[in-house]
């Protein structure tokens, strides 16, 4: 289960997964250049580059998010391990799910399955505000999956649950928000401008925020869009053949705009899309 995919300055990609080894580091071609995070994680999330190269990695079922180098030496943890705050109660964290970053270094955190909230702290750990509760209205959350931040500074966050993507600025006003997704797993900014979402997709005859949350369907995938929300195109099909996509989770993108995409569920494999 490829649960995240992040790519570093030197086109190092980081596919953190749900076996014995949770950290594999590979090269663009591939090959594997080292792994780590052995014993440590309880269930993998998301992984994320930070500003200064660095690696973050949520734990949903520790709790917690971590600052790592990129060969796997412990800097920082936020939340306390194997202590999750009380379910919806709005403090960090219950669950947490991705985290993103603001111009200034500040850090974004989905706290996702277990709360319906975005936490914002400072590049030390230090909590500055949190926003969000459970609920269909603008501002309202059902599963905060997946954050993102524009080089304008604004906030992405897949609203996994209400089939949306939520978009805020960096003090967490809301400024509007997409449909047109399928339950977004994670958003990813672009270096063309453009915007690349993984979906879950729906199951036939299920609605969104209708229960069922960990279920790969026929219209699981990725979809690229543009700043405005407009959809550019997009793939999936659901099948295990090379090119189709089960259960998108994550997407990373390198120097070049190649894509990798980790699935999970019945996926679980990465792959990567080169540009034509």
């Amino acid at each position: 289960h490829v649960v995240g995919v992040a790519v570093d300055s030197q086109d190092r990609i980081f596919a953190y997964n749900r076996s014995d080894h949770p950290m594999i580091v590979l090269n663009k071609d591939g090959e594997i250049l080292d792994t780590w995070g052995e014993d440590v994680f309880k269930r993998a999330h998301h992984v994320e580059v930070g500003p200064d190269d660095s690696i973050w990695t949520t734990d949903n079922t520790d709790h917690t998010v971590r600052k790592w180098t990129t060969d796997g030496k412990e800097l920082m943890v936020i939340g306390t391990p194997d202590k999750p705050a009380p379910a919806q109660s709005g403090e960090p964290f219950n669950q947490p799910t991705d985290v993103a970053f603001g111009l200034d270094g500040s850090i974004y955190i989905a706290d996702g399955y277990g709360n319906s909230r975005i936490h914002h702290f400072t590049p030390q750990g230090k909590l500055i505000r949190s926003w969000g509760e459970r609920g269909t209205a603008p501002g309202q959350f059902m599963i905060p999956h997946g954050v993102a931040v524009d080089p304008t500074g604004l906030v992405y966050v897949c609203d996994r649950e209400n089939s949306r993507i939520q978009i805020f600025t960096p003090d967490g006003q809301y400024v509007t928000h997409w449909k047109g997704v399928h339950r977004p797993n994670q958003i990813v900014p672009g270096k063309d401008g453009s915007m690349y979402v993984t979906e879950l997709g729906y199951k036939t005859g299920m609605a969104a925020g209708s229960g069922e949350p960990n279920v790969a369907t026929h219209n699981s995938g990725l979809k690229i869009m543009t700043k405005t929300g407009q959809w550019l195109g997009g793939w999936g099909a659901s099948t295990h053949t090379h090119g189709d996509l089960i259960a998108a989770h994550a997407v990373g993108i390198d120097s070049e705009n190649s894509l990798y995409v980790g699935e999970t569920l019945e996926g679980a494999r990465l792959q990567k899309f080169v540009r034509i």
